[in-house]
């Protein structure tokens, strides 16, 4: 397979369009028509349906357009790592993680990989999940620390590191479970596990938490939130391990039914980079203390 046929099928079953593929690749439209034509004949497959006014892919098309995907995001992700070490004349990782991992974890996480391989640079991404995820497939983002998701991209690894316990915390002083479902409780409604932990409590102490305050987003509002004393919440322990330990925040209750650990995800194509096995290295190493 010629991938200079492959990169114009490509552009044009991205763009749906020969004539914006066609600008994108310098050559003129009737140029891109023909070498598509050629490709089919090549393949000896029709790859668009051309009794539609609109670009659209055959069968074979859309399979073939999903693995070239796959083909082109490598290249550029080699691209991008290339130009950054001549740029760069030394390592450098590129580092994205979710706000409930990056809050908490990050700061003693890289302090701790900074001592232990002073060689390695690294700059870090803060953002949503699937943005994270999109940066990482086209080669701006070399790893990713996000809490579990259930990711079946066959490109991707996934490691799962460190699984602990939900907490109920607080700011206030309580004597009792009944005491406490009185009070507003902070929730994360589209985080199953966190459903469910505050379901093992309702059930073991035959409470109902009534008043509850749903807030998506980011994790330092909800601890705000809770040094407000608004209300309590559940959360995994390495999210707020560094109140716990401080004691600003009081465990109320452990939910041991209910574990979380967040994942470092890579594409497979940079897992043989030394300073990505390094950081795996070091991050599988290290244990929060709480």
């Amino acid at each position: 397979m010629d991938l200079h046929y492959l990169k114009i099928f490509y552009e044009v079953a991205k763009e749906k369009s020969f004539t914006k593929a066609a600008s994108k690749l310098y050559i003129n439209q009737s140029a891109v028509s023909i070498q598509v034509k050629k490709f089919e004949e090549i393949l000896n497959a029709k790859l668009f349906d051309r009794s539609s006014k609109k670009i659209k892919l055959t069968y074979t098309g859309e399979a073939l357009y999903k693995m070239a995907e796959d083909i082109f995001d490598k290249v550029k992700r080699a691209e991008k790592e290339i130009s950054r070490i001549i740029d760069l004349d030394r390592a450098r990782i590129s580092i994205g993680a979710t706000s409930v991992i990056g809050e908490p974890l990050l700061p003693k996480l890289m302090k701790g990989f900074s001592q232990a391989h002073e060689e390695i640079e690294y700059d870090i991404t803060i953002a949503e999940k699937s943005y994270l995820l999109k940066l990482l497939k086209e080669g701006d983002l070399d790893i990713l620390i996000i809490d579990e998701e259930h990711i079946t991209d066959s490109n991707l690894e996934v490691l799962t590191i460190e699984k602990m316990p939900y907490v109920l915390v607080s700011k206030k002083e309580y004597h009792s479970m009944e005491s406490v479902s009185k009070d507003p409780l902070i929730t994360r409604e589209t985080i199953p596990n966190n459903n469910e932990a505050i379901a093992v409590i309702e059930d073991k102490y035959r409470i109902s938490f009534d008043s509850k305050i749903s807030v998506l987003g980011n994790l330092e509002v909800i601890k705000g939130m809770v040094r407000e004393e608004i209300g309590n919440v559940i959360l995994p322990m390495y999210a707020v391990h560094k109140e716990i330990k401080s004691g600003e925040f009081k465990v109320i209750y452990t939910v041991n039914e209910v574990k979380d650990g967040y994942q470092v995800v890579i594409t497979k194509d940079k897992k043989s980079l030394i300073q990505i096995i390094k950081f795996i290295n070091f991050i599988q190493d290290y244990q929060i203390q709480y």
